[in-house]
């Protein structure tokens, strides 16, 4: 089908654009004296206002159908973004308060837009695929954009450690440059296809009333609930893993880049496996446990072990694999309990627990990191990441609780 092809051409072209800054802004910030605190600070302030913006938004899409066209618009801030990030921070060796608050605007802009363009390409899922095949189309949809994970990475890389200068830049700013360029190419066929808009006009939204409907509906909130607390151990590792890396096995760049690709091919496995995964626990809440299990032990793999290289491509490989399990699972299942005619609504609330890591993960992580500043940097990393094994069981108690619910 058509469509469906689109929609995961869209999740491999956004890939280009979300990991060279997941993977070299930090990076960029660490090597011109900014603190991690920065970048803490600049994912909590997105998911604050993505809180506020989304459920709205997210209604609107309903009432409208206009969800292409919103994640056109997310799509060009996107790539804005990334342009003003790499020529402001090409010349400068260090970086001013001044300058600090503007980058943070730009990267916090790019954060809203790209979550919230995520919102209203997986509120499409279900209009795209019948209940049998909703499973496999979610998985193909994870690996697709994983798989531009990786295909960026391997073509950033060698980039980064050239002496390569496009329009004045080179190394790390020109991979964020390249992203958005090739991010916005691709992309092209999705918004040029045809979308069905309804007639509807204005829109009644009432927080509270979402909310209330959030609340009630038991199996649906502790499944978020479950979920954001997965996710949160998850991804904030992932806002980290590029400075754990290098910090505990002392990797350069090229080799980060690596490990990064490694991840990203398992992680492409793992979302092509999902739906075979599921059949063969026999369900997919099963399954979602099963995978969510698999990631915290790997966190305490992460924490403890030596520093063998291989080794950590070895846990990096099965962490990439849950990861992918994980996320394509997930969505699947909240998109089947979810209502069908409020996806884009309840999608909303979905990403902003997604991404409630970007509050609650970093402030954990940094809280444990300084706490722990007595004993030394491998401590203090090693710690953190430990930390992040009890997050992801209570989130598997959540996601249990849920299914308690199953019946109602």
């Amino acid at each position: 089908m058509k469509k469906i092809r689109l929609w995961y051409l869209y999740d491999f072209a956004n890939s280009f654009a979300s990991v060279v800054l997941i993977f070299y802004y930090p990076l960029m910030l660490a090597e011109r004296g900014a603190k991690e605190t920065w970048l803490g600070i600049s994912s909590s302030v997105a998911t604050a206002i993505l809180l506020f913006t989304l459920p709205y938004l997210g209604a609107w899409s309903d009432k409208t159908g206009r969800r292409i066209y919103l994640i056109k618009i997310s799509s060009i801030l996107m790539v804005l973004s990334l342009f003003v990030i790499a020529f402001l921070i090409q010349e400068l060796e260090s970086l001013s308060f001044f300058m600090l608050y503007v980058l943070s605007f730009f990267y916090i802009l790019f954060q809203v837009c790209f979550q919230g363009s995520y919102v209203f390409y997986s509120a499409m899922l279900r209009g795209l695929t019948t209940p049998e095949t909703n499973m496999k189309v979610s998985g193909a949809g994870m690996g697709y954009g994983q798989l531009g994970n990786a295909i960026s990475l391997l073509i950033m890389g060698p980039v980064i450690g050239s002496s390569l200068v496009i329009f004045g830049l080179s190394g790390k700013p020109l991979a964020l440059f390249m992203g958005g360029l090739i991010f916005a190419l691709i992309s092209i066929p999705f918004f040029c296809q045809e979308e069905t808009v309804n007639s509807s006009s204005g829109l009644s939204f009432s927080y509270r009333e979402f909310l209330d409907k959030v609340f009630a509906n038991r199996r649906l909130f502790y499944f978020i609930v479950g979920y954001a607390f997965l996710s949160n151990s998850i991804m904030t590792f992932q806002l980290y893993i590029s400075l754990y890396v290098q910090k505990i096995f002392d990797f350069s760049d090229q080799f980060v880049a690596f490990i990064g690709i490694n991840g990203l091919v398992f992680i492409v496995i793992g979302g092509f496996l999902s739906n075979k995964f599921a059949l063969k626990l026999g369900n997919q809440e099963t399954a979602l446990h099963a995978s969510a299990l698999l990631y915290a032990l790997c966190f305490a793999a992460f924490a403890l072990m030596p520093t063998l290289p291989w080794l950590v491509f070895v846990v990096v490989a099965i962490s990439g694999l849950s990861y992918g399990l994980v996320f394509s699972i997930a969505r699947t299942v909240y998109s089947e309990i979810s209502p069908p005619d409020e996806q884009g609504e309840f999608f909303s609330i979905y990403t902003v627990f997604e991404r409630a890591a970007s509050i609650i993960g970093p402030l954990v992580w940094l809280s444990t990191f300084y706490l722990l500043v007595e004993f030394g940097e491998n401590i203090q990393y090693r710690g953190s990441v430990l930390f992040l094994v009890f997050v992801a069981f209570v989130g598997l108690h959540y996601l249990r609780k849920s299914r308690q619910y199953v019946s109602c």
